[in-house]
């Protein structure tokens, strides 16, 4: 049974002080955002090209009137750098939006988000760092690579699947054994296979450039499809705050990152 006061599993509600700081969180993103001369742009909620970025069984989907397919937003990004690209045509490459996404059957999730198109992920993560800072939250910080995961599969017989779930059972190699003990920027790159070497010297470089501790983690998988190169997470509780990386669109590359307000909220508010 369902009663007039009920919501649907998944989707959010905001009252009284909750409501209050998670405004005051977007308001001090906002502040970071304009301070370093991002735009702000709103999305669409319904988008023809969410499959690019999402697996279909996330998606909220249905057809327009002319029985074509449509999702509910899933994800900012990928609609965000086409839009401007596409429809907008500005000048400017530095976007930021406040906005929610949605994943099946009924979740709603709300985030803080910047897309730099062209932009160095270098820049892109000291601004994440900055909107961090402002709210005096400190967290463990990931940073990974896209392309040694699927590089492994190729040299091995591993699938992805394998790594994903860290079968270490199956891990013969004796370079694929410290590639799983990797977890600083500390590492002697002639172990490894010069096109994993290749990947793990960016993930070196890019720590080096960023004053933070953080964590190597070479082998993590991830679920977005449209990252090509070094993405990151910040971690809190094994849940994400916060996450970013590269991709590419209409064959641009550009860096971009999105927060995760909700389970920013939580440890704010507790």
């Amino acid at each position: 049974m369902i009663f007039s006061h009920d919501i649907p599993d998944g989707a959010k509600l905001y009252f009284g002080k909750k409501a209050k700081i998670k405004r005051e969180i977007e308001h001090i993103a906002s502040e970071v955002f304009e301070n370093e001369e991002y735009e702000e742009i709103v999305s669409p909620y319904f988008s023809y090209h969410q499959l690019e970025a999402l697996n279909e069984k996330e998606l909220i989907r249905f057809t327009d009137k002319e029985n074509r397919t449509l999702a509910l937003r899933g994800d900012s990004s990928i609609d965000i750098i086409r839009i401007v690209l596409k429809r907008l045509k500005s000048e400017a490459k530095k976007w930021f939006y406040i906005q929610p996404v949605f994943r099946a059957p009924s979740t709603e999730i709300n985030q803080i988000g910047a897309e730099y198109l062209e932009g160095d992920l270098v820049e892109v993560l000291n601004t994440n760092l900055n909107i961090f800072k402002r709210l005096n939250k400190h967290y463990p910080l990931i940073i990974s690579h896209i392309q040694i995961p699927q590089i492994v599969c190729e040299l091995t017989d591993l699938s992805l699947d394998d790594i994903k779930h860290m079968r270490v059972y199956k891990f013969k190699e004796k370079w694929l054994k410290e590639l799983v003990k990797i977890d600083n920027k500390d590492i002697n790159l002639k172990l490894f296979p010069k096109e994993i070497a290749k990947h793990l010297k960016e993930m070196i470089e890019l720590a080096k450039k960023t004053n933070y501790d953080i964590i190597l983690a070479p082998l993590y998988v991830a679920n977005l499809k449209y990252y090509t190169g070094i993405f990151y997470r910040f971690i809190n509780n094994n849940e994400i705050i916060a996450k970013g990386g590269e991709y590419k669109v209409e064959g641009i590359k550009s860096s971009g990152f999105s927060i995760y307000t909700d389970n920013l909220l939580k440890d704010i508010d507790g």
